[in-house]
C-alpha cells in the first residue's frame, strides 16, 4: 500500500479532516469570489507577488480542502493545509498590528481577517490529518481495503 495513504482503523480522524477541509474549502471559494479583498489582506500583511499569491493560495486551499474532506491522499491535503495556514496566521497577526493611519501598499482601510483562533484551528487540524491519515471513513482506507481484498484473491 502507498505510504501516503496508510491510515488508522480509528474513526475519530474524520473530525479534524472535516474541520480543516471545510474551513479551507470555504475560504478558497470566498477568495476566488472576492480576490480583491484577499489581495488587500496579502498587501496589508506585506506578502510579495500579491497577484500570483491570490490565485496560488486560493487554489492550494481548495485542493487541500477537497483532499481532506474526501480523505483521499489525506497526508498531502494536511501538508497543503499547513502550507497555506501558517502564512494565514502570520497575516492575521501582522494585520492586527497595523496602524490605520499608516497603511501599506495604498490601502485605505485595514482589511478584515477572521479571528486568530480560526487559522490556528485549521493548522492544528491539518497537522492531525497529516500525522494520523484519513482514518476509518476515508477514501484512503477504502482503497487500502480494496487492495487487501484484491491481494487475497
Amino acid at each position: 500500500m502507498n505510504k501516503l495513504q496508510q491510515t488508522t482503523d480509528k474513526a475519530f480522524p474524520i473530525a479534524p479532516r472535516l474541520i480543516a477541509g471545510g474551513i479551507l474549502t470555504f475560504f478558497s471559494l470566498k477568495h476566488f469570489s472576492d480576490p480583491q479583498h484577499f489581495a488587500n489582506i496579502l498587501t496589508g500583511a506585506g506578502f510579495p507577488m500579491v497577484e500570483l499569491n491570490v490565485w496560488a493560495a486560493s487554489a492550494t486551499e481548495l485542493i487541500a480542502g477537497l483532499l481532506l474532506l474526501s480523505g483521499f491522499l489525506t497526508r498531502i491535503g494536511g501538508v497543503l493545509g499547513i502550507g497555506v495556514m501558517v502564512p494565514a496566521v502570520i497575516a492575521t497577526l501582522t494585520i492586527a498590528g497595523l496602524d490605520p493611519e499608516n497603511l501599506p501598499g495604498g490601502l485605505t482601510e485595514v482589511p478584515f481577517v477572521p479571528p486568530l483562533p480560526l487559522p490556528i484551528l485549521t493548522t492544528v487540524t491539518s497537522l492531525i490529518a497529516l500525522v494520523l491519515g484519513g482514518g476509518k471513513f476515508s477514501v484512503d482506507k477504502m482503497m487500502a481495503a480494496k487492495k487487501s481484498d484484491d491481494s487475497l484473491q
